[in-house]
């Protein structure tokens, strides 16, 4: 005699939409390809026709993904951003400070001239509440303005930030202090050297200097 249970049919696990992930697999791609191409070709240089021959789709099927160039830019400022984001948890998991995840941001920068020139034009362009990415770099800001309020606290509990700063304040003045060397540095990178200023700045919060132990990465 069967079992009225085992009888019954029981559901089938759900299937995942292929079209979607076919579509999420290719806007990745389209992604990494976008932030490779603007590295390379910088802002002006870098065309849709480019980052869509690279991938192997046509222009339409690009815009399908983004709608626009703008959009496509917004996504790509929030990819490298997701990127650095991840590479700096997988250095501090494997034992580099806080402070040289910046040092070691600085030097790549130093490194990929067109992406920061992706950054510092679209950042200015987006400050038009008109602006097609003007919400995106406005919470992308909000975001990234508290983020590091609890690792500032603790430099300054173990003796290396200045005791008369707000350490919740000071992830802004480091912010701040990043972008405007960035643009210094791609309207005169001869006479403006980067990563030396950026120590100088954290020398004057206190900071002590780098512990040169370890190697830097300044891979992509």
């Amino acid at each position: 005699m069967s079992n009225a249970a085992e009888d019954t049919p029981r559901p089938l696990p759900d299937r995942p939409d292929l079209r979607r992930v076919r579509g999420d697999k290719r806007r990745s791609t389209i992604l990494e390809t976008a932030v490779e191409v603007f590295g390379e070709l910088g802002y002006r240089g870098t065309s849709l026709r480019e980052i869509a021959r690279r991938v192997g789709i046509s222009d339409a099927g690009l815009l399908h993904h983004f709608g626009s160039k703008v959009g496509l830019l917004a996504a790509t400022i929030a990819e490298r951003d997701e990127i650095d984001r991840r590479r700096r948890e997988e250095s501090e998991a494997a034992g580099v400070s806080f402070v040289d995840t910046m040092r070691d941001q600085v030097a790549r920068n130093t490194r990929f001239p067109g992406l920061v020139a992706l950054h510092v034009v679209l950042s200015a362009e987006a400050t038009d509440p008109q602006h097609p990415a003007h919400e995106s770099f406005r919470e992308r800001y909000r975001a990234i303005r508290h983020q590091d309020d609890e690792s500032f606290t603790r430099l300054q509990e173990q003796g290396e930030l200045r005791t008369d700063l707000d350490p919740k304040r000071v992830g802004q003045l480091v912010t701040a202090m990043m972008d405007g060397l960035q643009l210094q540095w791609l309207l005169d990178p001869d006479a403006v050297d980067m990563e030396g200023l950026f120590e100088d700045f954290l020398h004057l919060l206190e900071i002590p200097a780098r512990d040169d132990t370890g190697a830097d990465d300044t891979t992509a």
